[in-house]
């Protein structure tokens, strides 16, 4: 990933996987993918939320995917 893509606006979805799942998610705007990355580090720490972004380019960044930046 470009490092200029860090800096461009990003979608954060979170979706919840237990006890219930729900039935839609709202993405939330983040002005930098930073941000969406950030917010998305503090769902992770929850079993039961799993974040998804999808950045101003198109690519869609699983949970597995932002684990692995983060670390």
């Amino acid at each position: 990933m470009e490092t200029q893509a860090l800096e461009r606006p990003a979608d954060l979805t979170i979706w919840r996987t237990a006890p219930v799942p729900a039935l839609l998610a709202q993405p939330a705007r983040y002005r930098t993918l930073r941000e969406a990355i950030e917010a998305a580090a503090g769902a992770l720490a929850d079993p039961a939320k799993q974040p998804w972004i999808i950045t101003e380019d198109g690519e869609v960044l699983s949970p597995n995917w932002i684990r692995t930046y983060l670390n």
